[in-house]
């Protein structure tokens, strides 16, 4: 018993830093910020103090007009963006299942995008790649015959643009995920569905992608969460633009809290944005449940 006691002390005390460094960063931000939602500060007005505000920064929530625009591109982004990476993702990772020419080269190539910063994407892929006036695109869509088209200045088109880039670099990462969840599958399962004279193409929907689903809800869950966050593409590409169109939660809630220095509703803003993550996650892990229990 002891030696039991000795043991467990050692550990707690091995443990003491990494949950110090976890409470400061992590756990005593969020209740301070839980306790900012419910308060007047001002920051910029030093003199006016902080002032109890209870839920009146909530009430403000529900009749924000501006609130309820950027909800629902962020929303946009994530039920627009996720299912268009997450196709583009398995059909590149099926080819690359494949015994091909150059195969481990093609998947470093396609992996270059995850590997640069969004900032950098958004400014050489977007702000020039799109560039109305002189872009390689518009260019080359006059060169066919065709008018030039107003990516960045058209509120549709901008947020089409975005989701575009934001496509182009994190497809990479379904990619990845799904190619580690092909190398794990059983071969003797698609084998002995081979030998029934069953197409590839029912092999591949019948057999192969339901045992795919652990690694399909693992990518989903977290470039949803990530999706969800969406700031530094937006920033560089359109600033939210034209007018509010692209403008998403959290860019609303940096500009309230850091650029108008209310910092009671920026709070009562990311907490929303943390309850329809929570409230996402675990809809999807609740559908998706059963699959993945009959993959495993």
């Amino acid at each position: 018993m002891s030696i039991a006691r000795s043991e467990s002390r050692l550990g707690l005390i091995f443990l003491a830093p990494a949950l110090l460094l976890v409470f400061c960063l992590s756990i005593f931000p969020l209740f301070m910020s839980l306790g900012l939602s419910f308060v007047h500060w001002n920051i910029s007005n030093p003199a006016s103090g902080i002032r109890w505000a209870g839920l009146s920064h909530w009430a403000r929530l529900w009749g924000d007009d501006h609130f309820h625009v950027v909800l629902r591109n962020t929303l946009l982004y994530v039920l627009v963006g996720i299912p268009l990476q997450y196709g583009l993702g398995l059909l590149l990772a099926a080819a690359l299942d494949r015994e091909i020419r150059g195969r481990n080269w093609l998947r470093v190539l396609f992996l270059v995008p995850m590997m640069m910063s969004p900032v950098v994407v958004a400014f050489i892929v977007g702000r020039v790649m799109f560039n109305e006036a002189v872009g390689p695109i518009n260019a080359g869509l006059q060169v066919l015959g065709f008018g030039t088209v107003p990516w960045l200045t058209d509120s549709v088109m901008a947020f089409v643009t975005v989701i575009l880039i934001d496509t182009w670099q994190w497809t990479p990462f379904f990619m990845l995920i799904l190619l580690a969840g092909f190398s794990a599958l059983p071969k003797e399962v698609e084998e002995a569905a081979a030998l029934d004279t069953v197409s590839d193409r029912q092999i591949f929907w019948r057999v192969v992608f339901p045992m795919l689903m652990p690694w399909t809800v693992t990518a989903i869950l977290i470039r949803t969460i990530e999706m969800l966050k969406i700031v530094d593409v937006i920033v560089v590409l359109t600033n939210g633009g034209p007018g509010i169109a692209t403008e998403s939660l959290s860019l609303y809630a940096y500009r309230v809290g850091i650029v108008n220095f209310d910092l009671g509703y920026a709070a009562v803003l990311a907490f929303s944005l943390l309850i329809i993550a929570i409230l996402l996650a675990t809809g999807f892990l609740l559908l998706t449940r059963r699959f993945v229990q009959r993959a495993t």
